[in-house]
């Protein structure tokens, strides 16, 4: 195997395998590396539009100073970093002073590091699902905040970067100067988003052996599918609109629809404005009241939990909630 055709010590059994082959070797082996860390630079650097007629607020001394610090940098992954930086620097985006400390911040912070930066800008600006429970991701938990004595948050805040449990002023402008606008997409760092829409489940019954199981189970489905379930009764003089920024699907949950219709002005108070209503009964022979035939009804009972659910989740897709 020629060593110039080597970027990885893993083509290799070992480090120890690479030093047994003497000196030149090694040589050979450092030389691919550099030249493919450069390539990337380079690539990444000129992506998106850059041309000599649109970069020219980066001298000479800049980019000695940015070729430098690649150079000695031991994270062969800042290459594309470096590049985008380098791109932000020679376009203008990144202006006066800013432009040698932000070289210098790159050149300290890990790779891991600036990634958490990334994902703490993307935080702020997006609804990024948690996993567990019903709120969000925020971005002190990536900028070490919460803890006096964390490595990041100490780095971050000596470079200037934390305006308490955010980013700074500079922090964001470090952050976009380093990444390009579809790698500050929560995608681009694996994060899903809570839907635009909620489900509001509306029961008067509550509490009740026939209406809890498909309740839990609507829950635990919604969570899962990243979809917001905020649960009420309807009762008069008690606010039962889910507080909510975007569109809304209404279940009206009945095992006695009844108990629902003594209270019907406030139900149609939480039905005003919704993209989508349905009714879930438990009992498959229940008579609907007029009120509620309107609406399309599925059936909630213990024997057809997942199927129901399964329904709802489906109507929520279907309607454009997402």
């Amino acid at each position: 195997m020629d060593l110039k055709d080597l970027t990885k010590l893993g083509d290799l059994s070992g480090p120890l395998e690479l030093l047994s082959k003497g000196p030149k070797a090694l040589a050979a082996w450092m030389e691919k590396r550099t030249e493919q860390r450069y390539e990337e630079f380079a690539r990444s650097a000129l992506e998106g539009g850059v041309f000599p007629e649109n970069a020219e607020a980066m001298t000479p001394e800049d980019f000695l100073a940015m070729v430098r610090a690649l150079e000695l940098d031991i994270e062969a992954e800042k290459a594309t970093v470096y590049g985008r930086l380098a791109s932000s620097i020679a376009t203008g985006k990144v202006k006066g002073h800013l432009k040698r400390h932000f070289i210098k911040f790159l050149s300290e912070l890990s790779f891991g590091q600036v990634d958490l930066l990334r994902m703490a800008w993307i935080a702020k600006r997006f609804d990024v699902y948690p996993g567990t429970g019903g709120g969000r991701r925020e971005p002190k938990e990536f900028l070490g905040a919460d803890s006096k004595t964390s490595i990041n948050r100490l780095t971050f805040e000596r470079m200037g970067m934390l305006d308490e449990k955010e980013l700074s002023l500079t922090g964001n402008q470090f952050v976009e100067a380093c990444f390009r606008s579809e790698e500050l997409k929560p995608s681009s760092v694996g994060f899903r988003l809570w839907a635009k829409g909620i489900v509001h489940l509306v029961c008067n019954e509550m509490g009740t052996p026939g209406c809890d199981p498909f309740l839990h189970q609507l829950s635990e489905g919604c969570h899962r599918a990243a979809i917001r379930n905020p649960k009420t009764a309807a009762l008069r003089g008690h606010p039962t609109r889910a507080m909510s920024l975007g569109p809304v699907m209404v279940v009206l949950l009945v095992e006695n629809p009844q108990k629902l219709l003594a209270e019907w002005t406030a139900v149609e108070e939480v039905m005003r404005g919704a993209d989508k209503v349905l009714v879930a009964t438990t009992d498959p022979t229940t008579v609907l009241p007029p009120e509620m035939n309107g609406f399309e009804r599925i059936g909630a009972s213990k024997e057809n939990l997942d199927s129901s659910v399964d329904t709802v989740l489906a109507r929520f897709e279907e309607s454009g909630l997402r």
